[in-house]
């Protein structure tokens, strides 16, 4: 269950990703300092149509797939609260290994300082 809420949760947000690309593709004034032919003008207004409705499609098929579109109240609450409880659980991992950290480099640093502390001794019975 794990993965698969994180998986989703990236398929959502790369959807969304999608989403903002397809709004930046959409043209939405373009400055035309010259004058174009009636002929080259109708060809580029046709093009510029045509792109706006494949955007738009686009668009349309992204937020559809979009988290929350298609699903009921209480599906989204109820992916919610299993996010929340996967949430919880790496806050707890996080915290245990954090303090398991804590403790291994306070037995690194004791036994490097006794390490040190020996060699010094033997350096001064040495001289």
């Amino acid at each position: 269950m794990e993965g698969s809420s994180a998986q989703a949760t990236g398929v959502h947000i790369d959807r969304v990703t999608q989403l903002q690309d397809s709004f930046d593709q959409v043209p939405v004034t373009n400055q035309n300092t010259s004058a174009d032919q009636p002929d080259e003008f109708t060809a580029r207004s046709r093009e510029i149509a045509n792109d706006i409705c494949c955007q738009a499609k686009k668009i349309d098929t992204l937020i559809e797939s979009l988290p929350g579109v298609s699903t009921s109240e209480v599906e989204q609450e109820r992916e919610f609260a299993a996010l929340n409880e996967e949430n919880e659980k790496a806050s707890r991992d996080l915290s245990e290994a954090t303090k398991m950290a804590h403790a291994l480099l306070k037995d690194i640093s004791t036994t490097l300082r006794t390490i040190a502390d020996n060699a010094g001794k033997k350096r001064m019975a040495d001289n």
